[in-house]
């Protein structure tokens, strides 16, 4: 979104792209976690000496860390680990076998179980260990209820996340290590993107330690969680601090990872960024190349934790008072933190009572037609089901996933109750289905300005694909006629935003001949500007559309480019007008005006009419306009009659994406009459869909041309 809210990353890894088990950095040198810490410092100095003392004491202290390990071949410390997974409109959604996957990724690399560890060079494998640390999802919530580990929600801060999210769910980190995760971050920087962000311990055992995750990159193959609870026990980066001056006190101060002057990305074996390796008690006494294999990286063949990295890690979990309590995630026995979150041994499958969710295909039909649903309830696996669907046809379920036939028009709730041998869940969505009657909503000439919000609000149905900021609104900002139209505040929106305005049903069988005309108004930033208009018209109340109009950037704009959010003045519309012919008797059309922005200005739309009385002069220009043969196998024509002069004339033949195919005219001035030309005497169209617009003095019309 354009207003991002400002950053509180604690670790921030920023990415443009991802490989195969590794992350791929841009070019930038700087994770969030090293400027947020800076941050941090500027407004508590007093974690300048807190992050010091420990980073101390793991040196003063390096063999009674080791001797505290001992010799132990099993798993030294279990962590407890709850997902809340943030989704916002549906999308962000991360299932539990992913889920299951990235634990099994996290915990095999902290135990060097990963399959590629033998990728690890000769020169580097003494030293790659397993941490003797594993994760469990949680089996207790704080109240002691049965769970899966999973908690799942819906809000709006699953784009843009940063701390902020964290407050809709989260339990005690002192007893569970919260990973959220989320859609977008406030961090992104497209085409860079943050793929995940930590917290240093030394900051605090509080409600905002753990890790936030980008919900596209969990799963099986994907390595940046381990990378992220690297930093959450306490780990730098390997290019921390360059190549520093002394392997135990700079760098990543771990004297086996050799220092590495910057961030890399790829897999470069021959890379040695640094000269001066041996600076301090590091074991290999020389220069070496750079251990671009370590989690810690950003490079894409990583496969290794170091013995040195294992005993910061185990420094921070064993300790009591530095910090503050992460020690006590890993406590044992009848009254220990395992036993309270449901992870001691024996640990195994759990079954709890679902918690109900469900999602549906379809949300607005014709009547007689049919919606599937398909069952997303979590904290279980339902073995049985039980739903209920008001007018509905069946009325009730007992499949995982029905598929339901709704006979008559009207908005219908339905009730979803999965269950396993623990208990049900229910949830129940009023509401949620509307069935659209085969008799349109309105009959004969059409007539729409907008200027009646509560039937605006009635007839208009507004879809914001990608969630964006704005969408479709009804306004009283700029109109042509009366004091309303509808708009998007596009000048707020992202790249890539789609934004659907559908109209109610319209029966077109009393007409002749069929047009739509629409008044239009639109204004870039910049010359670079890519956003679009496309009108499609459907008569299966919405199931399938068929493009008929694609306006692009470079004929959308009305107006001069505007570097603040663009408001037309009374000269600044052009009418646009779609031949609706090919529609035939057309008891049931809808007409749907789907924008996508690309990082333009604001656009308007006002004085929809179809086949209703004419605005003043609005076809003075143009007496007839037309495109035949139609389909062709040959070269095409254009037919039209100009009712008086025209100074700018246009005709241009678009493809079924709005791309200038051919011109045909281009800014001559024409006098009255009637005039025939060719279009593409060469062939050079291939065979598709085109579109011939037809633009005389801003008043525009547009016919389909099949090229066969």
């Amino acid at each position: 979104m354009k207003l991002i809210k400002q950053s509180l990353l604690s670790c921030a890894i920023i990415f443009a792209a991802f490989s195969l088990n590794a992350q791929n950095a841009t070019t930038t040198n700087w994770c969030g976690t090293d400027q947020h810490t800076q941050d941090q410092y500027a407004k508590n100095p007093a974690l300048i000496q807190q992050n010091a003392i420990m980073d101390q004491y793991i040196e003063d202290h390096r063999k009674d860390i080791i001797a505290s390990m001992g010799n132990k071949k099993a798993i030294i410390y279990t962590i407890p680990v709850v997902w809340h997974v943030v989704t916002y409109n549906g999308a962000g959604n991360v299932n539990k076998a992913d889920i299951d996957d990235q634990m099994l990724r996290l915990n095999e690399d902290f135990q060097r179980l990963n399959s590629d560890a033998s990728s690890t060079r000769a020169l580097f494998a003494p030293y790659a260990v397993d941490v003797q640390v594993q994760f469990r999802l949680a089996h207790k919530d704080p109240n002691g209820n049965c769970t899966e580990g999973i908690v799942r929600l819906e809000s709006p801060l699953a784009l843009d996340a940063d701390d902020d999210i964290k407050a809709l769910s989260y339990w005690d980190s002192k007893k569970y290590f919260n990973i959220w995760t989320c859609i977008t971050m406030a961090s992104d920087n497209p085409p860079s993107i943050t793929l995940g962000y930590a917290q240093f311990p030394t900051s605090g055992i509080n409600s905002t330690y753990g890790v936030v995750m980008r919900s596209s990159y969990i799963g099986r193959n994907q390595r940046t969680l381990t990378h992220e609870v690297g930093h959450c026990f306490g780990l730098y980066h390997t290019f921390q601090s360059s190549c520093g001056n002394n392997c135990s006190n700079s760098g990543d101060r771990c004297c086996d990872t050799p220092p590495a002057s910057t961030s890399t990305q790829g897999c470069d074996l021959n890379q040695n960024t640094c000269t001066n390796d041996a600076n301090g008690p590091d074991p290999f006494g020389t220069n070496v190349v750079d251990q671009i294999e370590n989690y810690m990286s950003y490079d894409a063949c990583q496969n290794m934790f170091s013995d040195d990295q294992k005993i910061r890690m185990h420094a921070y979990l064993s300790s009591t008072s530095i910090s503050q309590g992460l020690y006590q995630l890993t406590t044992t026995g009848p009254t220990g933190n395992l036993n309270f979150t449901g992870t001691e041994d024996p640990y195994g499958p759990v079954i709890c009572s679902p918690i109900a969710d469900f999602s549906y295909n379809k949300d607005f039909i014709c009547e007689g037609d049919s919606v599937t649903f398909t069952d997303q309830s979590y904290n279980a696996t339902p073995t049985a089901w039980n739903w209920t669907f008001t007018g509905g046809s069946p009325a009730s379920s007992a499949a995982s996933s029905p598929t339901i036939t709704y006979n008559n028009p009207g908005t219908f709730t339905v009730t979803s109750q999965p269950s396993t041998t623990a208990g049900a869940g229910n949830a129940t969505k009023t509401n949620i289905i509307t069935v659209s009657s085969l008799t349109a909503d309105y009959v004969g000439p059409i007539v729409d300005g907008f200027e009646n919000t509560s039937q605006y609000a009635l007839d208009w149905r507004v879809e914001n694909v990608n969630n964006g900021v704005q969408t479709w609104a009804n306004n009283n900002i700029a109109s042509t006629t009366g004091s309303r139209s509808v708009r998007i505040r596009n000048y707020f929106n992202d790249a890539g935003e789609i934004h659907e305005l559908i109209s109610p049903s319209y029966d077109l069988s009393s007409f002749a001949s069929k047009s739509i005309t629409f008044k239009q108004a639109y204004a870039k930033r910049s010359a670079t500007d890519n956003d679009r208009l496309l009108i499609y018209v459907s008569t299966t109340c919405g199931a399938t559309w068929s493009l008929k109009m694609p306006i692009t950037a470079a004929t959308l704009a009305t107006a001069p480019d505007h570097t603040v959010p663009f408001v037309p003045t009374s000269s600044e519309w052009v009418q646009r007008t779609l031949d609706l012919t090919f529609l035939g008797a057309a008891p049931n059309a809808r007409i749907k005006f789907a924008f996508t922005s690309g990082d333009g200005n604001d656009i308007y739309i006002d004085d929809i009419n179809i086949n209703g009385t004419v605005g003043i002069d609005e076809f003075a220009n143009i007496g007839s306009f037309n495109v035949y043969p139609n389909p062709t196998n040959s070269s095409a024509k254009i037919a039209f009659h100009l009712l008086q002069n025209v100074k700018n004339l246009n005709v241009v033949v678009r493809n079924a994406v709005g791309q200038v195919a051919t011109n045909v005219i281009l800014n001559q001035a024409f006098e009255q009459g009637k005039y025939t030309l060719s279009i593409d005497d060469n062939r050079s169209l291939s065979s598709g869909i085109y579109f011939v617009e037809f633009n005389a003095d801003g008043v525009i019309k547009t016919q389909k041309l099949i090229v066969q």
